[in-house]
């Protein structure tokens, strides 16, 4: 594949241990573009599976891809001019706005719940990484949300060689990985993927992790703490949504509903919301 001509880069802060990110200027294109360039030898083979799932998916909530050079390892994605979930949670704005907190939560439940029926996606796919950081709130669109970074992600039923060799297996943000995956199960992609939902709205709504510490402390609640609700912190969120969030942290993957149940209990009580988030 041709690439036009990089004109400009500009790199991005980016933490320790993951792919190289820098908003670009290709000759002949009027935006940016978002490249993503390996470190390391796992880069490689994680961006070429994330270009390998982008170029089935044509999902409007999803980061496109424009090129991928695979002499090169290089991805060229959209660039977005966007906060992180994490940053807004940081900010105190998630617990400051309920209203527009549970309408990014439900864009990010009805993403995945498409993601894994299939829709607009070429087959179900299990994201296999979500939180926060892969959470973006576009400021054009601040109650609409980009999912991102597929690096880690698979087609349901086809686990890519970097979990069935075990070599390098991707249990993603300690804090997000469900309970079976600190056991080396990572084929129950879905329930998988509900847990981590549950972390990331939980830590919406409080500004707290449920499960926090050292790793080996995280692996030791995870697997066998529950932690307190949102309502019993004080803090002001449906009881309903509660509920299924708390759902989604259950230890035993099978207790744990899909994701279009997820999606549907905030849809239905997105009315109920108030946004100075009094008297739910």
């Amino acid at each position: 594949m041709k690439i036009p001509e990089i004109t400009k880069r500009e790199p991005l802060a980016v933490q320790a241990g993951v792919s190289k990110l820098a908003r670009v200027q290709l000759a002949r294109l009027p935006d940016p573009v978002l490249l993503k360039e390996p470190i390391h030898f796992w880069d490689e083979i994680f961006i070429a599976n994330e270009a390998y799932l982008l170029q089935e998916m044509t999902h409007p909530r999803v980061r496109r891809k424009l090129a991928y050079d695979a002499a090169t390892h290089r991805l060229f994605l959209e660039y977005i001019e966007a906060p992180t979930l994490q940053e807004l949670v940081r900010a105190g704005i998630t617990r400051a706005d309920p209203a527009r907190t549970h309408r990014l939560l439900q864009s990010i439940a009805e993403t995945v719940a498409d993601l894994h029926a299939g829709i607009l996606c070429g087959g179900p796919i299990v994201h296999n990484d979500l939180k926060d950081l892969n959470v973006l709130v576009p400021a054009t669109v601040p109650g609409e949300i980009r999912l991102i970074d597929f690096t880690h992600s698979y087609f349901d039923g086809n686990l890519p060689p970097f979990i069935t060799d075990k070599k390098h297996p991707p249990a993603g943000t300690v804090k997000y990985s469900a309970p079976e995956k600190w056991d080396g199960d990572f084929a129950n992609g879905f329930t998988a993927d509900v847990f981590a939902f549950g972390v990331m709205a939980y830590y919406a709504y409080t500004g707290k992790h449920p499960f926090d510490g050292t790793k080996a402390q995280i692996e030791k609640a995870i697997q066998k703490e529950t932690p307190p609700t949102p309502l019993k912190l004080g803090h002001n969120v449906l009881r309903n949504t509660v509920a299924v969030v708390m759902a989604c942290l259950e230890k035993n993957p099978k207790r744990r509903p899909a994701m279009d149940q997820v999606a549907k209990v905030y849809a239905e009580s997105a009315s109920l919301v108030k946004a100075d988030g009094k008297d739910f």
